[in-house]
């Protein structure tokens, strides 16, 4: 019996031949009507050169298609980042990178879903073999944040581990692999740092190697920041810094001053309606303060909302400390050293800083008890 093969599939096999060196074959989805294809492209080099937008120099190619294929060719300037842009909205396009003089090929069978596959260069097929594995985890990521019920850190946490476990893993299993440069720059500084200072010397040779490179720039000047606040914080522990003060507002407009209490053991909870972690801490906080009774004060300071979301927080959370607002005065946030929320602080009777805690840390707790036996 002689085989029938379709006109699309000797379109496709014409084109896998001329496929020649700096060409890229597109092979579009079969329910692609339009008779012109868009990729847009800018060099890797000019990615990380550029200082400000003006200076990106993205080039847009139109390309015809005949029987669902489109051919591109690829820019002799140096290496890039391609994507492909179709005519209707989607939510996701397909990228691809390549050097001046390989030969591709994208075959995408869905651009909504995206679904597509990128074969001809190791580090694009490495690419498409780690989002097989990370892209799951990312849709039950976005499926989670996008629920409408209230959405809980700690499933948050589990999630971001998970995907975190499953790079590490590609890491460990890729050790040589180009597309480690772009896989890593997901991770946290204290993983990135040392899988970065010891990538291979295959990995180094990358065309993507300049994202990890200038991560890295990032990393080092943000653990320059943390081992200064470290130094803060041992500062603070020490006694020695009066703590700053403040006067805000209260629900009641009332004003109210740190000085106020000058001679008591006074925490500072410094914290956000929008913050899931700030919320999950108020029932620890709630049994300190009662706990502790009148041998503590303990004020709730409202960060980075507005004052009728403030308001609605406490009533809702029953919050039945000393609330003020702040908004977003950024002084008080550099007074008191904040880079994240919820911050607590502990302040002795004498007016001084013993305790600054960043995040919902149980071991705030067993300081304070401490403090106050």
């Amino acid at each position: 019996m002689k085989k029938v093969i379709s006109c699309a599939a000797i379109a496709l096999t014409m084109a896998a031949c001329s496929n020649d060196k700096g060409t890229v074959t597109i092979q579009l989805p079969e329910n692609y009507s339009e008779k012109t294809i868009v990729v847009s492209h800018l060099t890797i080099k000019n990615m990380f050169e550029a200082t400000q937008v003006e200076d990106l120099k993205v080039i847009y190619d139109t390309l015809d298609v005949k029987n669902g294929v489109a051919e591109l060719k690829l820019d002799k300037a140096g290496a890039a980042r391609y994507s492909i842009e179709p005519s209707v909205l989607t939510t996701l396009q397909p990228e691809f990178y390549a050097e001046p003089n390989e030969a591709l090929t994208v075959t995408i069978k869905s651009f909504e879903p995206l679904d597509y596959d990128v074969t001809g260069s190791k580090l694009m097929e490495d690419i498409m073999a780690y989002n097989k594995v990370i892209n799951p985890i990312q849709q039950e990521y976005m499926a989670l944040v996008g629920r409408d019920s209230a959405i809980d850190p700690e499933e948050i946490q589990e999630h971001m581990k998970r995907y975190d476990d499953a790079l590490k893993k590609f890491v460990a299993d890729n050790p040589d692999s180009p597309a480690l440069p772009l896989v890593i720059i997901d991770l946290g500084a204290d993983d990135f740092k040392p899988i970065y200072d010891n990538l291979s010397a295959k990995a180094k040779k990358s065309i993507l190697m300049p994202y990890a490179e200038a991560y890295n720039k990032d990393v080092e000047e943000m653990l320059k920041q943390r081992e200064e606040e470290e130094a803060r914080k041992a500062e603070v522990a020490s006694g020695k810094i009066t703590a700053p003060g403040f006067t805000l507002p209260d629900l009641e407009g009332k004003k109210v001053s740190l000085s106020d209490f000058k001679g008591k053991w006074v925490v500072l909870d410094f914290w956000g309606s929008w913050c899931g972690w700030c919320i999950k801490g108020f029932p620890a906080l709630k049994e300190a303060y009662q706990k502790y009774g009148d041998r503590i004060v303990v004020i709730g300071i409202d960060c980075n909302e507005s004052e009728a979301d403030w308001r609605e927080g406490v009533k809702k959370h029953e919050l039945p400390w000393i609330n003020v607002y702040n908004g977003n005065d950024q002084a008080l946030y550099e007074a008191y050293n904040i880079t994240g929320f919820p911050t607590k602080a502990i302040i002795n009777p004498e007016g001084k800083l013993v305790d600054l805690t960043t995040g919902e840390d149980p071991a705030f707790f067993t300081r304070l008890a401490e403090f106050m036996k």
